[in-house]
């Protein structure tokens, strides 16, 4: 009876193929990387091995070798599996989970596959975990949260640099810097101000108009500047006046007149850049802290030259009348010859030029012309009246409020209708010598007629020229001196 009809009937028995070369076995070694026995006999490709058969006392069979495929009878029978080709194919789940490559990309290789893992990762590809993460996630959100930050910060910063500089082209422009781009002046920008001045932390001056800082434009005392910043006011000026007299500025030139270099126009109000004077102002050599006296000859000096300043102004600097409107002794600053040089000159106002009259009245109220208080009408006769108070200061060596509230002009004038004068004098320089004291009391005489309440009944500042240069004329004749000023 057959197999099958021992079985039954029409059932289907699966056949298994069991078979081995049978007349020999694997050798026992050499054996390869992977344990197998290297090709042997039948084996005839070089990447294959001999596997010993189960069934049966002898045989074996041939296999290829791991990340090769293919028939091992035959000479390069068995070819490379190009395992990342495998893991885009359709069967594509499958290949990834016999050829496993967790965060990483994989790189074929004869033999078998590489995975490499991406920026940010590290270990093993091909293990279960695969290649995790350097940073952990909380950490990767800590770092993503503060760049963001950074970003945003990078970004406000980005922003108020633009506003910022909108801001200075607005205030450029506000301050006539279109008009002004044509004058034989610097225009400097706030940022370089601000590198001159070493951030402002130098000053040298200050009062209700503002604060004056040195600076320095290069090496060197010559390189030397004053910044005057101006306090901001409520005047409804406009660019065109600034503008205006920034010309005017601009094209004097006296040796008796504090030299404007340049102007800022990026601040809310506009900076001026002036020629520096060492020694300070009139009002520190006379009243500060300084023990040795001015002598009478340059005192005299002092007069006459701060006098040939304001009579230029007011008569040959340009085709229209130029005034002060803030003579006092602190606007006289002193060279490192006591040579003076009158500053501030028509900026402390920013008044339009075209105007007589202003609405509100700027200066040491110690100093201003009573009729400019009452009226609001600056001329030349107020400058007058003022630099009467700066000669009284030479003569007496008293400032224009001394003692307390004690004004100076009224005191003087009042002894000079009673013929005590002369009591008043400096007592360092009178020294009770006649001829001295006869040239401060002249001095003193031109200083009352400055100070007349009928401005007609001022002299000019040409005048006061003159009159002050016979008196030093007359006191040189005593010592038998020569001068410029007399020849």
């Amino acid at each position: 009876m057959t197999f099958l009809n021992r079985l039954g009937g029409d059932r289907v028995i699966p056949v298994v193929l069991d078979w081995a070369i049978r007349n020999g076995t694997c050798p026992s070694a050499p054996k390869g990387d992977n344990n197998e026995n290297l090709s042997h006999g039948a084996c005839a490709s070089t990447q294959s091995y001999c596997v010993n058969a189960s069934n049966g006392e002898h045989g074996y069979f041939c296999r290829c070798s791991k990340g090769y495929t293919g028939n091992p009878y035959i000479k390069d029978g068995c070819t490379n599996i190009n395992e990342c080709e495998l893991r885009r194919s359709p069967k594509s789940t499958m290949y990834k989970n016999m050829y496993p490559c967790h965060g990483g990309t994989c790189h074929d290789r004869e033999g078998g596959y590489e995975c490499k893992c991406n920026f940010g990762r590290r270990g093993d590809g091909k293990s279960y975990k695969g290649c995790e993460p350097i940073v952990s996630t909380a950490a990767v959100a800590v770092i993503g949260t503060i760049g963001a930050i950074a970003l945003l910060a990078v970004l406000l910063i980005f922003l108020h640099m633009e506003r910022e500089k909108r801001k200075l082209r607005d205030r450029f422009n506000k301050n006539g810097g279109e008009l002004l781009k044509s004058l034989k002046i610097e225009i400097f920008t706030k940022e370089k101000l601000d590198h001159i001045t070493h951030n402002y932390c130098d000053i040298i001056g200050q009062g209700a108009f503002g604060k004056v800082y040195k600076g320095t434009i290069s090496a060197g005392d010559s390189a030397r500047v004053a910044v005057k910043c101006s306090i901001p006011n409520n005047q409804d000026w406009k660019k065109e006046s600034f503008a205006n007299e920034i010309t005017i500025q601009s094209n004097i030139s006296h040796r008796n007149l504090v030299q404007l270099l340049g102007c800022c126009l990026e601040t809310e109000v506009p900076m001026l850049v002036y020629e520096f004077v060492p020694r300070g102002s009139l009002h520190d050599v006379l009243h500060g802290d300084n023990k040795k006296p001015l002598p009478l000859e340059k005192r005299l000096d002092i007069a006459i030259y701060s006098a040939v300043a304001l009579g230029y102004m007011h008569s040959e600097a340009s085709q229209r009348t130029i005034l002060h409107g803030d003579v006092k002794s602190g606007n006289i600053l002193l060279d490192d010859g006591f040579v003076p040089k009158v500053s501030d000159f028509g900026t402390s106002r920013l008044m339009s030029i075209d105007k007589d009259h202003t609405n509100w009245v700027v200066g040491d109220s110690s100093y201003i012309d009573p009729v400019y208080m009452k009226t609001g009408l600056l001329t030349e006769k107020s400058d007058v009246y003022s630099f009467g108070i700066v000669l009284l200061e030479l003569v007496t060596r008293k400032k224009a409020r001394y003692d307390g509230n004690q004004s100076l002009p009224l005191d003087y004038v009042k002894a000079s209708m009673g013929g005590a004068a002369r009591e008043m004098f400096d007592p360092k320089v009178a020294s009770g010598a006649k001829e001295n004291e006869e040239c401060l009391e002249e001095v003193g005489k031109i200083a009352v007629q400055c100070l007349k309440d009928d401005v007609n009944d001022r002299p000019t500042m040409s005048e006061v020229v003159e009159r002050l240069k016979i008196c030093k004329c007359r006191w040189l004749e005593y010592d038998r001196k020569t001068n410029e000023i007399c020849t």
